[in-house]
């Protein structure tokens, strides 16, 4: 057993404080087309879907070992943790039924993604290896989301989004994953800090999530009305050479992972959610006006 214990310093957060918001954007300024070329638009509304169910899938493997966790800091850490978790599927849920499921038949991909997942996948996997190996991808995701929500934090596309509540939106849901990014991962540590363990979450991952995504984009682009096919192909290969796309963040993330004695709070972005914080929460102020 290779246990990390000894390679990195215990940082628990780094005396981070996370906050519960709870947005209530109703995207009334948002129209068909208004931010966005026909595969960005789509690779978004393509992770939007999974969102929900996936928040609620690291609320079960965090609290399945809240009660193992003796350290106070990281007890209201895992509280705040699910209740970020909580507003983002209940965010995005809203989002998918308003926007995406407006334009699109959502459900059939719904319901297969939970049932493939949640009900044979997430079982199964728990009885085989445990409960620790829920923990385990739930950590790496959450990695995986940090890494997506630094990028979001710092990309001019974002900033340009004309829409609102649109772009509030990625900066909160960004923000928060950037907040709660060590969770999961102490939680895994204080239980089982063995290495191959922490691998294996962000292995399965590299497999599903590009997986259900692209399946999830070529079901809605197959919905979808006036589009030039090679100007799909043409954003995608850009999207994959860029250094700020999610082709090479997915990559990036994925090898980061793999250093022994590694830490989510080895990239430290304090300082750029700090810059932006205050433009979302009054946003989000003004939305539950």
């Amino acid at each position: 057993m290779f246990s990390e214990s000894g390679l990195a310093a215990k940082r628990s957060g780094g005396g981070k404080k996370l906050k519960v918001r709870a947005p209530k954007w109703a995207f009334d300024d948002l129209s068909p087309g208004q931010d966005a070329s026909v595969f960005a638009r789509t690779l978004f509304h393509a992770l939007s879907l999974v969102f929900p169910d996936g928040e609620r899938f690291f609320i079960r493997s965090v609290k399945a070992f809240q009660d193992k966790i003796t350290d106070p800091t990281l007890l209201a850490d895992i509280k705040a943790f699910i209740g970020q978790e909580v507003q983002h599927g209940r965010v995005h849920e809203f989002y998918n039924e308003k926007i995406v499921g407006s334009r699109f038949e959502i459900e059939n991909y719904l319901k297969l993604h939970r049932w493939v997942n949640y009900t044979l996948i997430e079982p199964v996997t728990n009885w085989l290896f445990s409960p620790k190996f829920s923990l385990s991808v739930t950590a790496a995701a959450e990695h995986y989301t940090a890494t997506w929500a630094h990028n979001a934090l710092t990309d001019s596309r974002v900033k340009d989004i004309k829409s609102e509540s649109l772009r509030n939106l990625i900066y909160w849901h960004a923000i928060e994953e950037i907040e709660h990014k060590h969770v999961a991962f102490d939680v895994l540590r204080e239980v089982d800090d063995n290495y191959f363990l922490r691998i294996s979450g962000i292995l399965f991952l590299a497999v599903t999530m590009p997986a259900w995504v692209g399946l999830g984009f070529v079901y809605l682009l197959a919905q979808e009305k006036d589009f030039k096919i090679a100007d799909v192909i043409g954003d995608m290969a850009k999207d994959a050479s860029s250094g700020s796309g999610l082709t090479r963040q997915f990559v990036n993330a994925f090898f980061s992972y793999f250093r022994p004695g590694f830490h989510p709070d080895d990239i430290d972005d304090a300082a750029l959610v700090a810059e932006i914080a205050a433009e979302v929460e009054r946003s989000i102020k003004a939305s539950a006006a």
